[in-house]
Protein backbone atom coordinates (compact mmCIF):
# COMPACT_ATOMS: atom_id res chain seq x y z
CA UNK A 1 0.00 0.00 0.00
CA UNK A 2 1.59 3.34 -1.11
CA UNK A 3 0.69 6.63 -1.20
CA UNK A 4 -1.25 8.85 -3.58
CA UNK A 5 0.70 9.80 -6.44
CA UNK A 6 0.14 13.25 -7.90
CA UNK A 7 -2.58 12.77 -10.41
CA UNK A 8 -4.33 10.71 -8.08
CA UNK A 9 -4.34 13.17 -5.29
CA UNK A 10 -5.30 15.88 -8.27
CA UNK A 11 -8.45 14.25 -8.46
CA UNK A 12 -9.59 13.50 -5.32
CA UNK A 13 -8.99 17.19 -4.20
CA UNK A 14 -10.89 18.41 -7.46
CA UNK A 15 -14.50 17.47 -6.69
CA UNK A 16 -14.29 17.03 -3.31
CA UNK A 17 -16.75 19.06 -1.86
CA UNK A 18 -19.41 17.78 -4.63
CA UNK A 19 -18.69 13.94 -3.64
CA UNK A 20 -18.61 14.78 -0.09
CA UNK A 21 -22.13 16.31 -0.65
CA UNK A 22 -23.32 13.11 -2.07
CA UNK A 23 -21.83 11.01 0.40
CA UNK A 24 -23.26 12.96 3.63
CA UNK A 25 -26.76 12.96 1.97
CA UNK A 26 -26.29 9.03 1.95
CA UNK A 27 -25.20 8.98 5.44
CA UNK A 28 -28.06 11.34 6.05
CA UNK A 29 -30.70 9.00 4.77
CA UNK A 30 -28.87 5.98 5.60
CA UNK A 31 -26.84 5.81 8.44
CA UNK A 32 -28.65 5.65 12.23
CA UNK A 33 -25.89 7.81 13.67
CA UNK A 34 -26.47 7.40 17.31
CA UNK A 35 -25.86 10.53 19.48
CA UNK A 36 -22.41 11.88 20.34
CA UNK A 37 -20.91 8.73 18.19
CA UNK A 38 -17.46 7.85 18.48
CA UNK A 39 -16.79 8.02 14.55
CA UNK A 40 -13.71 7.51 12.70
CA UNK A 41 -13.19 7.60 8.81
CA UNK A 42 -10.85 6.00 6.73
CA UNK A 43 -9.39 7.55 3.94
CA UNK A 44 -10.95 11.45 4.84
CA UNK A 45 -8.96 12.79 1.31
CA UNK A 46 -9.83 16.62 1.24
CA UNK A 47 -11.79 16.49 4.34
CA UNK A 48 -14.79 17.94 3.43
CA UNK A 49 -16.91 14.59 4.35
CA UNK A 50 -15.26 15.49 7.61
CA UNK A 51 -16.75 18.85 8.53
CA UNK A 52 -20.01 18.12 6.86
CA UNK A 53 -20.49 15.34 9.32
CA UNK A 54 -19.18 17.16 12.57
CA UNK A 55 -21.46 20.12 11.70
CA UNK A 56 -24.83 17.96 10.91
CA UNK A 57 -24.44 15.40 13.39
CA UNK A 58 -22.40 16.69 16.48
CA UNK A 59 -20.53 13.69 17.42
CA UNK A 60 -18.58 13.12 20.42
CA UNK A 61 -15.43 12.31 18.60
CA UNK A 62 -14.71 12.11 14.92
CA UNK A 63 -11.24 11.16 13.89
CA UNK A 64 -10.22 11.64 10.09
CA UNK A 65 -7.73 9.84 8.62
CA UNK A 66 -5.82 8.86 5.52
CA UNK A 67 -2.41 7.03 4.92
CA UNK A 68 -1.18 10.02 2.74
CA UNK A 69 0.51 12.30 5.03
CA UNK A 70 0.26 15.23 2.29
CA UNK A 71 -3.40 14.76 2.23
CA UNK A 72 -3.69 15.26 5.79
CA UNK A 73 -2.25 18.28 5.53
CA UNK A 74 -4.54 19.73 2.58
CA UNK A 75 -7.70 18.33 4.52
CA UNK A 76 -6.15 20.61 7.36
CA UNK A 77 -5.59 23.50 5.77
CA UNK A 78 -8.88 23.43 3.95
CA UNK A 79 -10.42 22.64 7.72
CA UNK A 80 -8.65 25.67 8.93
CA UNK A 81 -10.09 28.18 6.00
CA UNK A 82 -13.50 26.30 7.08
CA UNK A 83 -13.41 27.17 10.88
CA UNK A 84 -10.80 30.08 10.86
CA UNK A 85 -11.53 30.42 14.79
CA UNK A 86 -9.98 26.51 15.11
CA UNK A 87 -11.26 23.40 14.36
CA UNK A 88 -14.63 22.13 16.28
CA UNK A 89 -13.26 20.17 19.29
CA UNK A 90 -14.63 16.76 17.84
CA UNK A 91 -12.29 16.61 14.95
CA UNK A 92 -9.04 15.43 14.33
CA UNK A 93 -7.25 14.30 11.44
CA UNK A 94 -4.32 11.54 11.56
CA UNK A 95 -2.26 9.86 9.40
CA UNK A 96 -2.90 6.56 9.62
CA UNK A 97 -2.75 3.04 7.52
CA UNK A 98 -6.39 1.35 6.97
CA UNK A 99 -4.56 -2.33 7.26
CA UNK A 100 -2.76 -0.84 11.09
CA UNK A 101 -5.07 1.30 12.56
CA UNK A 102 -3.28 2.87 15.66
CA UNK A 103 -6.31 2.70 17.70
CA UNK A 104 -7.74 0.39 20.68
CA UNK A 105 -9.99 -2.04 20.55
CA UNK A 106 -13.90 -0.72 20.25
CA UNK A 107 -12.79 2.45 20.03
CA UNK A 108 -15.82 3.67 17.60
CA UNK A 109 -19.19 3.94 17.46
CA UNK A 110 -19.33 4.32 13.21
CA UNK A 111 -16.79 3.51 10.99
CA UNK A 112 -16.89 5.50 7.55
CA UNK A 113 -14.93 4.39 4.08
CA UNK A 114 -15.70 6.45 1.26
CA UNK A 115 -14.49 4.74 -1.99
CA UNK A 116 -11.78 4.11 -0.03
CA UNK A 117 -10.94 0.32 0.47
CA UNK A 118 -9.59 -0.48 -2.71
CA UNK A 119 -6.85 1.43 -1.63
CA UNK A 120 -5.64 -1.02 1.25
CA UNK A 121 -3.92 -3.17 -1.75
CA UNK A 122 -0.71 -1.89 -3.78
CA UNK A 123 -3.30 -0.90 -6.78
CA UNK A 124 -6.94 0.20 -7.10
CA UNK A 125 -7.09 -3.60 -8.91
CA UNK A 126 -5.31 -5.57 -5.87
CA UNK A 127 -7.93 -6.63 -3.59
CA UNK A 128 -5.02 -8.35 -1.24
CA UNK A 129 -4.99 -5.83 1.26
CA UNK A 130 -8.59 -5.69 2.01
CA UNK A 131 -9.09 -8.59 4.29
CA UNK A 132 -6.61 -6.89 6.55
CA UNK A 133 -8.14 -3.42 6.42
CA UNK A 134 -11.24 -4.96 7.21
CA UNK A 135 -10.09 -6.61 10.12
CA UNK A 136 -8.89 -3.71 11.53
CA UNK A 137 -12.30 -1.87 11.12
CA UNK A 138 -13.72 -4.74 12.56
CA UNK A 139 -11.50 -5.19 15.94
CA UNK A 140 -11.43 -1.14 16.08
CA UNK A 141 -15.19 -0.93 16.16
CA UNK A 142 -17.59 -1.86 18.97
CA UNK A 143 -19.93 -4.21 19.50
CA UNK A 144 -23.43 -3.19 18.13
CA UNK A 145 -21.15 -0.33 15.93
CA UNK A 146 -21.86 0.05 12.48
CA UNK A 147 -19.70 0.17 9.73
CA UNK A 148 -20.61 2.93 6.39
CA UNK A 149 -18.89 2.48 3.40
CA UNK A 150 -19.37 2.99 -0.40
CA UNK A 151 -17.06 0.85 -3.12
CA UNK A 152 -17.02 0.52 -6.95
CA UNK A 153 -14.38 -2.16 -6.77
CA UNK A 154 -13.86 -5.65 -5.06
CA UNK A 155 -17.78 -5.05 -3.58
CA UNK A 156 -18.63 -8.67 -3.54
CA UNK A 157 -15.54 -9.54 -1.95
CA UNK A 158 -15.86 -6.66 1.28
CA UNK A 159 -19.74 -7.94 1.85
CA UNK A 160 -18.72 -11.15 1.70
CA UNK A 161 -16.05 -10.72 4.07
CA UNK A 162 -18.64 -8.77 6.34
CA UNK A 163 -21.34 -11.19 6.04
CA UNK A 164 -18.85 -13.85 7.42
CA UNK A 165 -17.42 -12.11 10.15
CA UNK A 166 -20.22 -11.33 12.86
CA UNK A 167 -21.64 -8.65 10.62
CA UNK A 168 -25.39 -7.92 9.68
CA UNK A 169 -25.76 -6.46 6.21
CA UNK A 170 -28.33 -3.60 6.98
CA UNK A 171 -28.69 -1.45 3.98
CA UNK A 172 -27.43 -1.46 0.21
CA UNK A 173 -27.64 1.11 -2.06
CA UNK A 174 -26.82 0.64 -5.86
CA UNK A 175 -26.46 3.44 -8.04
CA UNK A 176 -23.99 2.31 -11.30
CA UNK A 177 -21.49 0.73 -10.27
CA UNK A 178 -20.90 2.80 -7.12
CA UNK A 179 -22.18 0.13 -4.08
CA UNK A 180 -23.24 1.97 -0.49
CA UNK A 181 -23.40 -0.16 2.28
CA UNK A 182 -24.37 -0.04 5.77
CA UNK A 183 -23.43 -2.82 8.15
CA UNK A 184 -23.33 -3.51 11.84
CA UNK A 185 -21.05 -5.75 14.19
CA UNK A 186 -23.29 -8.42 16.30
CA UNK A 187 -22.74 -8.38 20.00
CA UNK A 188 -23.14 -6.04 23.08
CA UNK A 189 -20.42 -4.53 24.61
CA UNK A 190 -19.73 -6.15 27.94
CA UNK A 191 -16.04 -5.92 28.10
CA UNK A 192 -13.63 -2.90 28.36
CA UNK A 193 -11.62 -2.09 25.22
CA UNK A 194 -8.48 -3.60 25.13
CA UNK A 195 -5.43 -1.42 24.35
CA UNK A 196 -3.03 -1.87 21.26
CA UNK A 197 0.21 -2.35 22.13
CA UNK A 198 1.99 1.16 21.45
CA UNK A 199 -0.79 3.03 20.15
CA UNK A 200 -1.24 6.19 21.14
CA UNK A 201 -4.63 7.55 22.48
CA UNK A 202 -7.50 9.43 21.17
Amino acid sequence: MTEMNRVARFFVNLSAARRAARAYEWIRRDVPMPPAARCVEIGCGHGDLAARIVEGFRPARYVATDLDSRQIETARRAAGQRYPSGLPPALMFRTADMRHLPFDDASFDVVLAVAALHHAGESHHDPTGIPEALSEIGRVLRPGGLVAYQEFLHKELIRTWFAGHGFSIERIRSRRRLESVVASKSGVSSVPARSREGSPGL
